[in-house]
Formats: C-alpha cells, structure tokens, sequence
C-alpha cells in the first residue's frame, strides 16, 4: 500500500511536469503581450551551431517563461498582492501619487552630446523644410511632453522624475531648430504657462488627453496663419460638439497593471458643428468615414486607440474643399487625437506612421503629393532619434 501511494505520488508529479509544457504550448501563441506591452520570446529556430554555443536551450527556457500556461492571471495576482502591500513601485510604475508615473533609476550620464546631437538633427530637418519648400510647402514640427514630464511634480520626494534629462532635451532641440530657422511649437512651454492642466494629460496613459490634443492643434494653426498665407475661419472649442465616452477606459500604464488602478480618465469626443462630408481609406482600402472606432456597448473597455482606429500606415480623409490646404502628419500615436482635429482644415488630409508604412520614404512620399502643409509630432524622447518616424530618408 506504501509502494502504491508513492506511485502515485510519483504519478502526480511526472503528470504536472508533463502537463504545464504541454498546455503552454498549447497557448494562444501571439507574438506580443497585451499587459506587458513588450514582445514575448518566440520559440528558437534549431542549429547546430545554437546548440553547441547554449543559447538553443536558453531561448527555450525563455520561451517557455514567457509562454508559461497561465502566466497573465500569475502576473495579475502577483501585481494586485504588490498594490495591497502599499508597494511605491510596482510593474515600473509609481503607484503612490494621483497619477500612474514611469519609473526612473537615479542614475544620471553626461548631457554634453546634446549640443552636437541636436545640432546635427536639427541640420537634417532644415534639409527635410528646403525640400518642402522648394516646391512652395511649409514644414512645422511640434514637441510635446512626455507624461513624466508634464507630472514631474507629482513624483514622490525620494523619486527620480527624469525632469533634467527631458528639459535639456527640449531646450538644446529647441534652440538648434531655432538657428536652423525650422519652425519648433514647444508644447510644454505653451502648457507650463497655463499651469499644466491636469485635464490635458490622463493619469492612467502614456499620452494627453484630447484636450491636450485641442491646445496643440490650435498652435498649430496658429503658427501656420502667422509663417504662411493660409488662413482658417476658426479654430475654437465651441466649434465642435464635445462628448464623453461613459466606457471604463485601460490606458497604456493601467494596463500594465492589468487594469487594477481606479481611475476617472474618459476618453473625450469632438465632432465639428460643421457638416463635412469625407471619404476616408487606411492603407489604399476605403473605410467607415468616421475619426473615431467607438465600442459597440457601453461596457466595452475603450483604450487611446478609439482615435483614428490607433496607429495605422496611412490614412488618407478627402473633404473636396479645394480652398483649403492638403497637409501630411506623420509621427507616433500622439498624433492620432489631433489628426481628428485637425482633418476639418484640410482638402485632403494625409497621416503616416513610419513604424508601419513601408512603400516609401518621407521624402519620396512628400514628392509624389506635394502637400501644401507637412507637420511632424514627436514627443520629447524621441526628438533626437531617426528611428521610427525621426527625419528618415
């Protein structure tokens, strides 16, 4: 009877050291993860030469750790045991102010490759404006702030906010492009001078909020009308009907805590009072002529991807209103609140994102159109960085 209950034991053990590889690899074996927002290890390719160096059997047990049956609902329970023992920093994030903020280590690095940096980046944008203007164009790019950077205040004492690094970011690209005579819409200057309104930027994302996003398209065309002979009938929140989506909304860092943060942030509509007829395609398909991808109930999670649909190739809104400007926008996903804006001033409206539109270039791109107006947003991180839709070629 002994002999049998350790057989059975036995059993039970070879049974769950079977069983867990096996249901892992039995997983929805999609190549990201939604809560971590970071691609997972795909299973390696067998060599001789990765068995020989070890590497084979390490991309293995990487694999199979992040393939691990069950894996989200571990993580999930292990994030909510860390929020309930008043953890400052959980899953990287500061969790013990108002506002979900990245975590920053206290290391700190020599700043004097910024002048040459943003020099040498900046050079490359005005190369970027001649080509646009030889052809009568105008070329505007628009900083904004990162989430960080606009709560920077509201970092814990024995925090690190990462305010020095991003301000002499901001300021060396500033006053490069400024030699350069490129025309830079610093949005944290505009925001900091009206105290930084908290509605601006959501406590739970990464990116402002559609009122963030209202400020900055009325510098913009601000800064067109004043650098160019284009001018708009009006550009005021009254202009548009605003709604509220009453959706719970998972932002970027809530999701990173699988959505246990309780939050007020909503997602915010604005449709033009206006009537403007458009046709509208993504990628060369036509599509629902519309700005926004709305949830079908009103207990649908909603995320920063109801604008535009999220990042898309290109997407391309035709008004037929000949009068006014055809504009290019390209950048990353801060762009897509103000491309619902800003489409209501434009004949055709042209918005690219070079993470996912690979048929050309930017320069290739704005020569085969020729768009009256070309406008770049990037936020602060990436002002020195080709990558992505940094300047390209």
């Amino acid at each position: 009877m002994k002999n049998l209950s350790h057989i059975v034991f036995l059993g039970v053990i070879a049974a769950i050291f079977i069983s867990v590889p096996v249901l892992t690899l039995m997983e929805d074996q999609s190549s990201i993860s939604y809560y971590e927002q970071r691609r997972l290890t795909a299973f390696p390719t067998f060599s001789t030469t990765a068995i020989r160096d070890g590497t084979y059997f390490s991309d293995i047990d990487s694999f199979l750790s992040d393939r691990l049956c069950g894996r989200d609902s571990m993580l999930k329970n292990n994030t909510k045991l860390n929020l309930c023992l008043g953890k400052p920093n959980v899953n990287n994030l500061i969790v013990n102010s108002d506002v979900l903020l990245d975590f920053h280590s206290y290391l700190r690095w020599d700043l004097g490759y910024l002048v040459k940096d943003s020099a040498n980046t900046a050079k490359k944008y005005k190369q970027l404006q001649n080509m646009i203007q030889s052809y009568g164009g105008y070329f505007c790019y628009v900083g904004v702030p990162t989430q960080s950077t606009y709560y920077a205040n509201h970092y814990p004492d024995y925090m690190a906010d990462r305010l020095w690094h991003t301000t002499a970011i901001r300021k060396n690209f500033g006053e490069a492009m400024s030699d350069y005579g490129v025309p830079f819409i610093n949005m944290y200057g505009i925001y900091n001078e009206m105290g930084l309104p908290q509605n601006y930027y959501y406590a739970t994302d990464h990116h402002f909020t559609l009122e963030g996003a209202f400020e900055a398209y009325t510098a913009l065309l601000d800064n067109i009308r004043e650098n160019t002979t284009w001018s708009f009938d009006s550009c005021k929140e009254t202009d548009f009907e605003w709604k509220s989506l009453q959706n719970p909304f998972l932002g970027s860092s809530n999701r990173k805590l699988f959505g246990l943060w309780n939050t007020s942030d909503a997602i915010q509509l604005a449709y033009p009072k206006e009537n403007i007829p458009f046709v509208r395609t993504n990628n060369g398909i036509q599509v629902d002529s519309t700005v926004y991808t709305l949830p079908e109930n009103e207990d649908e999670l909603v995320t920063y991807s109801v604008y535009m649909g999220g990042d898309i190739g290109e997407s391309v809104i035709t008004t037929n209103r000949p009068k006014l400007p055809n504009i290019l926008i390209y950048g990353d996903s801060f762009t897509n609140p103000l491309e619902t804006l800003l489409w209501t001033q434009a004949n055709e409206f042209r918005s690219i994102d070079f993470r996912y539109y690979t048929q050309s270039t930017l320069k290739d791109y704005i020569t085969e159109h020729k768009p009256d107006i070309v406008i770049c947003v990037r936020d602060e991180t990436a002002f020195l960085s080709e990558a992505g839709n940094g300047i390209t070629e």
